[in-house]
């Protein structure tokens, strides 16, 4: 590598940590124009891109760095961002799931996948995809976070509570997760005096201090509209874990079947270890199926006693 080039990228990472971003920029665009290919140079170059909003250029070079390193689950997942910052939810999520095909352990990936899906108002996914960066990493604080902030816009409020509470058990001085902490309190403590979904408003203490009726009522127009939103909110959910486990059984079940199945092609000193390593993906996958299966059954009781609830109320 010549003098002059390696001078240049070191002059470059100087200027980035000092905080000059406009100037590294400039410095690595004449070693690029030594040398075009130069993966790390790009990579530099795009993170200046992105910390000045210049989001455009930074998919460039980022882009650049996935087609000379196709095969880095970090080159898609810094893009991914990128797209996410745009707010391109759904070139994000593309591009998010070609990293995780790359690196199934990639948190980074997952936390941004879920970010992705929150922007294509698909919480359920989103939900899933942070809860999957938190099993990599069970401490990764954003991830909890930005859970909470999902299950709080769903009205989960007990999900809520419990994600920001887990995530300043780790860290007692993270701020976003103390502020999420006190509006799914606030949140809790308004539910709790003004709020039934199945048609009732009620403040508990007054009512037993004055003897008064509290039989279900007929829900005046705001109920209703408090209602359908329930209901609007629900069958968002039912779409997103329906498409989940079409996703699951097309994307995973069949490459599963499809490994088990070349199990029994292959010589008989690798039929055992195959077999064993599919066996092992496959139940993992069937796992994963229940488990949506299961998220399904909730919300269709959920839908059903709720249905119940506005019988009882008319």
């Amino acid at each position: 590598m010549p003098a002059d080039l390696e001078s240049l990228c070191t002059a470059g990472r100087q200027l980035f940590r000092q905080g000059k971003h406009a100037e590294s920029i400039k410095v690595f665009q004449e070693a690029l124009n030594a040398d075009p290919d130069r993966i790390d140079v790009h990579d530099a170059v795009a993170t200046a891109y992105f910390i000045t909003k210049q989001y455009d250029k930074s998919i460039e070079h980022f882009t650049r760095v996935t087609q000379l390193r196709p095969k880095d689950a970090k080159a898609y997942v810094n893009l991914g961002a990128v797209y996410n910052r745009k707010e391109d939810f759904s070139k994000a999520a593309d591009i998010l799931k070609k990293a995780i095909s790359r690196d199934g352990k990639s948190v980074e990936a997952y936390y941004n996948l879920g970010i992705a899906y929150r922007g294509l108002k698909q919480p359920a996914m989103a939900i899933n995809s942070y809860k999957e960066a938190i099993r990599i990493n069970p401490r990764m604080l954003d991830a909890m976070q930005n859970l909470g902030n999902t299950y709080l816009e769903m009205n989960n409020i007990k999900g809520a509570l419990e994600q920001y509470k887990k995530a300043l058990e780790i860290n007692p001085d993270f701020e976003r997760a103390q502020r999420g902490l006190a509006r799914a309190e606030e949140a809790q403590n308004q539910a709790k005096v003004n709020f039934n979904p199945f048609g009732r408003l009620v403040e508990q203490n007054p009512v037993k201090q004055a003897k008064v009726d509290a039989r279900l009522k007929r829900m005046e127009p705001e109920e209703r509209i408090a209602d359908r939103q329930f209901i609007r909110r629900a069958m968002i959910e039912s779409q997103s874990l329906c498409q989940q486990i079409f996703e699951h059984l097309r994307d995973t079940l069949e490459e599963d079947l499809t490994q088990l199945n070349r199990g029994v092609q292959i010589s008989q000193q690798e039929v055992h270890k195959s077999i064993f390593a599919a066996k092992e993906k496959f139940q993992a996958s069937c796992q994963k199926f229940q488990d949506l299966r299961s998220q399904m059954q909730r919300l269709s009781k959920n839908l059903r006693a709720y249905e119940a609830g506005l019988k009882e109320s008319n």
